[in-house]
C-alpha cells in the first residue's frame, strides 16, 4: 500500500477553491504511483461550517465537488470528508461524513458517531450522528474510518466520556489500519496529547493509525495540522509539520519521516498567531494591517507579529500622543516602527482632546470619563485611516486587559481581530523576549518598564489591577480551571486580589461580548467557546 495524507488549508465555505486543491493532488498522486490519499474532516467544505449549513447552496456544491471527486478517482483510493443528507426523514438534515471513492466508485460512506458540543464545537447542532461503524475492503484486508471525536472517547482524554466507544466496534474486525479524518484545533499543549492518544488507539486496534488533520486558520480557531502515523505498537513513524501545508506518505511500513516540532511553547504560540493573523487577512481577501502604537508591550509584540505575517510592506504603524503620553513611549514606538521597516505617522490626539474638553464643559468631565475619551479619539483616528489606506484594524489588548475589562469600550477594545486576546500579559512578555533572540526589535525599555495605559499622570496599570503575576494566575485559574472565589481562596490567593479580580470580571462581560474575534491558543479562550449570559449570577461572584 502506497499512501499519501494530504494536510491542507481549506477555506470555509469556498467549494470550488477546496476541490481544486484536492483534485491537484488526486492527479500528482496518480502520477506519483500512489494507491491512496487521504484528506481531513470536511474538506470539501472546510471546518466549521456553523450556520453557512442552512443555506442549499453549500450542499449544491458539496455534491458537486463529491461528483468530481469520484470521477477523478481512477487508479486511487480517496478517503473524503464532506457532507452527506439525512435520508431517514428524522433528526437533523446532515452527517459529517467520510466518503471513500476508487475507480470511479463510491466504496463506503461513514458518518461520524461522536458530534463534540462543548467549548467551541457545536455539531449536534447541525449533524445527526451516525449509528454504524465505518470499514471497507482494500487489496484483500479490511480497513477502518473514523472522524475526529470519534478517537478521543478514550480514558483520561475528555472531561466527560461519551456512553459508546466507536473504537471498540471495530477492534475484532481485525484491521489491518485505521484512517482518522480530522479538524482538530490548535491550544497549547494539545499536539502532543493529540500524538498520545494516536499512539495508544494504534496499539489498542494493533494496526496502524493514519491521522489526516486539518491546517489553517478559520475566524478565531487555528488548526496546526501535526498529522500523523503511528505503527501497530503505537510508535509515531510520520508526522507533518506544525501550521503548515503538507503532505506524508506511507509505502509498505516505511515513511516519509517525523518533522521537528516548534522547541518551546512560546514558539508554538508565535508560530499559530502568525497563521492566524495570515489567514485571516488571505481568507477574507485584505492585505494591509494597522496598528496604534502606544510605545507598549502588547502593540510592539502585535506589530512584529503582523510584520510575520503580512511582511512589513503591509504594516502601518500609528503614534497618537496625548499630553499623558511619555516621550519614552513615542520614542519607542517610533524605534519599534524603524526597527520593522513598516509605515509610521505620529498624529496628536491633543487637539481633539481639547475640543471635546471645551464642548463637554458644562458636565465637568473628569476622571474616568476623560481617561475614556482619549481611546476613543484614538479609535476615531484609526478608523479613518483604515477606511483612508484600505487597511484592516489589529486590536492589542491581551488576555489579562479583557478578563478585567482594563480597556475602553469603542476605544481600545475595538478592531477587526484580536491576535493577543488569549495570551496573558506574562506571555506576551514572553513573546516580546523572544522577538529579540537575534537582535533587539522590540526597546528593552518597553519590556521593561511598568505597564501603563498613559491616560493619566504618572498612571500605572497596577493603580487598577491586581499585579500580572498574579492575575494571570487568576486568569487562568478561573477561565480554564473554572475555580470560583472559593475555590481560589482554597488555593492561597490573597482574598484582596480575588476580591478585585471578581469584581472586574463581573462588572464587565458586556465589554467581551462586544470584543473582535479573539485568536484562540488555550483550552478557555474569549470567544465563541466561552458563552456567558451578560445578566446573570456571575460564577465570580461568592
Amino acid at each position: 500500500m502506497k499512501l499519501q495524507i494530504v494536510q491542507f488549508n481549506p477555506r470555509v465555505g469556498d467549494v470550488q477553491q477546496n476541490l481544486q486543491v484536492i483534485l491537484g493532488h488526486l492527479e500528482a498522486a496518480k502520477i506519483a504511483g500512489y494507491d491512496g490519499i487521504l484528506f481531513p474532516e470536511l474538506a470539501v467544505i472546510g471546518y466549521p461550517p456553523r450556520d453557512l449549513l442552512a443555506y442549499p447552496r453549500l450542499y449544491r456544491e458539496n455534491q458537486t465537488a463529491l461528483e468530481a471527486i469520484r470521477k477523478n478517482s481512477s487508479g486511487l483510493t480517496v478517503i473524503v470528508g464532506a457532507l452527506a443528507m439525512n435520508q431517514s426523514g428524522s433528526g437533523k438534515k446532515f452527517y459529517n461524513s467520510a466518503f471513500v471513492y476508487r475507480d470511479q466508485k463510491e466504496i463506503c460512506v461513514y458518518h461520524k458517531r461522536l458530534l463534540p458540543s462543548y467549548d467551541i464545537f457545536e455539531e449536534d447542532r447541525f449533524f445527526e450522528a451516525g449509528t454504524r461503524p465505518g470499514s471497507f475492503e482494500w487489496k484483500g484486508q479490511r480497513f477502518g474510518l473514523a472522524i475526529c471525536e470519534d478517537i478521543w472517547n478514550q480514558s483520561g482524554f475528555l472531561e466527560t466520556q461519551y456512553l459508546e466507544d466507536p473504537l471498540k466496534e471495530l477492534k475484532d474486525q481485525g484491521l489491518s489500519g485505521l484512517f482518522v479524518l480530522s479538524a482538530s484545533p490548535f491550544e497549547l499543549g494539545k499536539p502532543q496529547v493529540r500524538q498520545k492518544l494516536v499512539g495508544d488507539v494504534a496499539k489498542e486496534l494493533n494496526c496502524p493509525v493514519f491521522f489526516c488533520n486539518q491546517v489553517g486558520a478559520n475566524d478565531e480557531l487555528i488548526f496546526d495540522g501535526s498529522s500523523l502515523i503511528a505503527n501497530a505498537q503505537g510508535e509515531i513513524v510520520a508526522r507533518a509539520p506544525a501550521f503548515k501545508t503538507h503532505t506524508i506518505t506511507w509505502e509498505s511500513g516505511v515513511s516519509s519521516g517525523i518533522s521537528t516540532p516548534p522547541a518551546t511553547s512560546e514558539d508554538w504560540l508565535w508560530e499559530s498567531l502568525v497563521l492566524g493573523v495570515q489567514d485571516y487577512f488571505k481568507k477574507n481577501h485584505q492585505r494591509r494591517a494597522c496598528i496604534g502604537l502606544s510605545g507598549g508591550i502588547d502593540s510592539s509584540v502585535a506589530a512584529v507579529l503582523a510584520v510575520a505575517a503580512l511582511g512589513k510592506e503591509n504594516v502601518w504603524g500609528v503614534s497618537l500622543p496625548s499630553r499623558f503620553t511619555s516621550s519614552a513611549s513615542r520614542e519607542d514606538a517610533r524605534t519599534l516602527a524603524q526597527r520593522l521597516g513598516i509605515a509610521f505617522q505620529e498624529i496628536s490626539i491633543e487637539p481633539v482632546f481639547q475640543a471635546y474638553e471645551t464642548t463637554l464643559a458644562a458636565l465637568r468631565p473628569s476622571g474616568l470619563t476623560l481617561e475614556n475619551l482619549q481611546p476613543r479619539i484614538r479609535m476615531a483616528v484609526l478608523m479613518a485611516l483604515c477606511n483612508e489606506k484600505q487597511l484592516l484594524l489589529l486590536n492589542t489588548s491581551n488576555k489579562s486587559e479583557i478578563a478585567t475589562g482594563y480597556s475602553t469600550l469603542y476605544g481600545d477594545s475595538a478592531g477587526a481581530l484580536a491576535p493577543l486576546g488569549d495570551l496573558t500579559k506574562t506571555q506576551v512578555r514572553a513573546l516580546a523576549l523572544g522577538c529579540n533572540r537575534s537582535a533587539e526589535i522590540v526597546p528593552l525599555r518597553v519590556i521593561e518598564r511598568a505597564p501603563s495605559a498613559e491616560l493619566r499622570p504618572d498612571q500605572k496599570d497596577e493603580d487598577s489591577l491586581p499585579p500580572y503575576a498574579v492575575l494571570d494566575v487568576l486568569v487562568d485559574a478561573c477561565l480554564v480551571d473554572k475555580k470560583g472565589p472559593e475555590e481560589l481562596l482554597a488555593a492561597g490567593f490573597e482574598e484582596k486580589w480575588v476580591s478585585s479580580f471578581a469584581q472586574l470580571h463581573r462588572v464587565s462581560e458586556f465589554k467581551r461580548h462586544q470584543f473582535p474575534p479573539v485568536l484562540r491558543v488555550s483550552p478557555k479562550a474569549f470567544g465563541s467557546g466561552r458563552r456567558i449570559p451578560i445578566t446573570c449570577r456571575s460564577y465570580t461572584d461568592k
